[in-house]
């Protein structure tokens, strides 16, 4: 198991938020709220276990493993010039060292299993990553995770070494590819020897659309002189594709030498250290800064809703002759609030209707998608000779279709974001602070259940065959027009009818050769469309399952949220209801005592908005 960090390793930032949800859970403990205090004990859970997922991606034996390994200064990742990595490798903080295999738990896919794990020695990681890896056969690997006691790692980092997103084939495209909108940072590596390629800038584009942090690293610079030059020409294409990201340039093997000899130039000159900033400035504290806001805003949340019931029992308790108007208020609160705990609310109807719609809308997305690939392979076959091109047709459609699937599932999660906060809106002003985490099913395992073979037999005639298939047309012309000749009382001249038979031999040889690039073309569409319809089947399957655990989570997560809601206006109602019976002396008693209470959670609701200033500043434009 992979340990977390210690307190005094946490930033400062995160030390106060921790602090500040303490306050909240011993506020929430008293008050007997144990619904509100187990929402922030859930908060608590996330920040005392940070995670910010940063992938190393490329494509393969660009020394994307010796990367990691120099950057974490631990030889985890196998480096190989025959054999290259096959499953995701995550590396996090932990002390003691220590390994983990994940397999695949199966199922049928509607309910969310935990991987199966197995510890396994860190001295052993190297068997199971590989394309040779030692897994029983009759278990497939999902990934290795791999705990470190390192400084880098400690606020949080989680470094995933990825298969390469070329070369390996589909399922180790798709796994790269699918993963992407799991990542809050993207280091994507290509050596110095040349300059961007094609599908590597289309990557980046990729990348780009699901990951807000990409940072190109350029690799072997110790081993090609000219890579300053190969550096700017880089620079320029990501200029010309409208791509934002910076590119720093790095030596794993000048990394370690200076490592093992502690020499602090070369380990500078090695540009790791530059590496190692960027990710500890830009990606951990961005990702730090977004989870102490998260946590902020769950504490002004639990501190609104405490205050509620003080600040109605205090309207009361202030002015008797209205105190009668604030119960009817509370009592149609009351009544509202019971409507969202319902089981037939509206925004359980909402919410239903719109997981309906939604599955059509990524079904037909989905199709469409396919569709298009398809024709798109038709016309690539039509215009050419798959015994020519089916290497590079083959990747193209791999690739292709992983892309077009990662997009669906990008539209489903961008589309269910939009279904949560339409749900949130029957909740009021209260809607305004639910802000529910969706995290959409990596479509990896969906590609890489796909059971298709696309490798077809696709071979042009040989010189042989060609021979014989022009000798039978040759001899049968000439044994045709002989006995016409014969049949006529004319004897046909010999040089005529050699003329007449190697015309006819052409001609065969041409008619097979159109005959066998059809039947080749004919192959090729069989296998490519026999493909994209298991992709459609197997992939629209994964997507209605996704769909109904995100509807369970979204109905969850909105239920909790109604009952906390009705408890707040239950509390509230009880109190203001108390305050109207209750006579001078006392309300004057009750009054100091509520004012005090609504001091402290004024006090617990400054010390969340400090830690996110953002979060006063809307709320004091909301109530204006």
């Amino acid at each position: 198991m992979a340990g977390n960090p210690n307190a005094d390793q946490r930033s400062a930032s995160v030390q106060q938020a921790l602090s500040v949800v303490e306050l909240g859970i011993k506020a929430a403990t008293a008050y007997s709220r144990p619904d509100l205090e187990q929402r922030l004990l859930l908060t608590r859970k996330r920040l005392t276990d940070p995670a910010f997922h940063v992938f190393v991606i490329g494509e393969f034996k660009q020394g994307k493993s010796s990367l990691v390994n120099a950057l974490l200064n631990a030889p985890i990742c196998p480096v190989d010039d025959d054999i290259a990595t096959a499953v995701p490798t995550a590396i996090r903080y932990g002390d003691p060292p220590s390994a983990a295999v994940l397999f695949d738990p199966g199922g049928d896919g509607e309910v969310e299993r935990e991987p199966e794990r197995e510890a396994i020695p860190v001295d052993q990681v190297a068997r199971y990553v590989t394309e040779a890896s030692d897994a029983p056969d009759d278990r497939r690997i999902q990934s290795v995770e791999v705990a470190l006691p390192r400084k880098l790692l400690s606020d949080g980092l989680v470094i995933v070494d990825t298969p390469g997103v070329g070369g390996l084939g589909s399922a180790h495209s798709a796994a790269t590819i699918g993963a992407l909108p799991m990542a809050d940072a993207v280091v994507f590596v290509s050596d110095a020897s040349q300059e961007f390629s094609g599908p590597e800038l289309e990557f980046l584009q990729t990348a780009l659309q699901m990951c807000p942090n990409v940072v190109c690293v350029m690799t072997k610079i110790d081993f090609y002189p000219a890579w300053r030059k190969i550096r700017d020409i880089n620079v320029e294409h990501l200029r010309r594709h409208d791509i934002d990201a910076e590119i720093l340039c790095v030596s794993s093997a000048l990394r370690i030498h200076a490592l093992r000899t502690n020499d602090r130039e070369l380990n500078r000159e090695s540009g790791f250290p530059a590496l190692a900033n960027y990710l500890q400035n830009k990606i951990a504290a961005d990702a730090e800064r977004l989870s102490v806001r998260a946590a902020a805003n769950d504490v002004v949340a639990v501190a609104t809703m405490l205050e509620s019931q003080f600040r109605s029992e205090r309207q009361a308790l202030d002015d008797p002759e209205q105190a009668q108007q604030m119960v009817d208020n509370l009592t149609e609160a009351k009544a509202k609030a019971e409507r969202l705990k319902s089981g037939v609310s509206k925004w359980q109807q909402t919410l239903s209707d719109g997981v309906i719609d939604l599955q059509a809308d990524v079904e037909h997305e989905l199709r469409s998608r396919l569709r298009q690939v398809t024709r798109l392979a038709d016309e690539a076959i039509d215009n050419s000779d798959p015994a020519e091109t089916w290497d590079e047709f083959q990747a193209w459609l791999y690739r292709r279709v992983a892309d077009d699937v990662v997009q669906t599932y990008a539209f489903l999660h961008r589309r269910a974001q939009e279904l949560a906060a339409r749900v949130g809106e029957h909740f009021g002003e209260d809607g305004d602070e639910i802000a529910v985490d969706l995290d959409v099913a990596n479509p990896t395992e969906a590609l890489a259940a796909v059971d298709a073979d696309t490798d077809v037999e696709l071979s042009k005639m040989g010189l042989g065959s060609q021979g014989l298939t022009a000798l039978r047309g040759s001899y049968g012309g000439m044994l045709m027009f002989g006995m016409l000749g014969n049949l006529a009382g004319l004897a046909m001249a010999n040089p005529a009818t050699l003329v007449i038979g190697l015309f006819m031999g052409r001609s065969a040889l041409r008619s097979e050769k159109e005959r066998q690039l059809q039947m080749r073309r004919n192959q090729a569409r069989q296998a490519h469309r026999k493909y994209t319809d298991e992709v459609a089947f197997v992939v629209g399957k994964d997507t209605r399952d996704t769909l109904r655990r995100t509807q369970r989570r979204l109905r969850d997560y909105f239920a909790a949220r109604a009952e906390e809601l009705h408890r707040s206006a239950t509390e509230a109602l009880a109190a203001a209801q108390q305050a109207v019976k209750s006579d001078a002396t006392s309300r004057q008693k009750r009054l100091r005592d509520v004012d005090a209470e609504l001091k402290r959670i004024a006090v617990l609701r400054e010390k969340a908005y400090a830690l996110a200033p953002e979060l006063k500043a809307t709320a004091a434009e909301a109530r204006s």
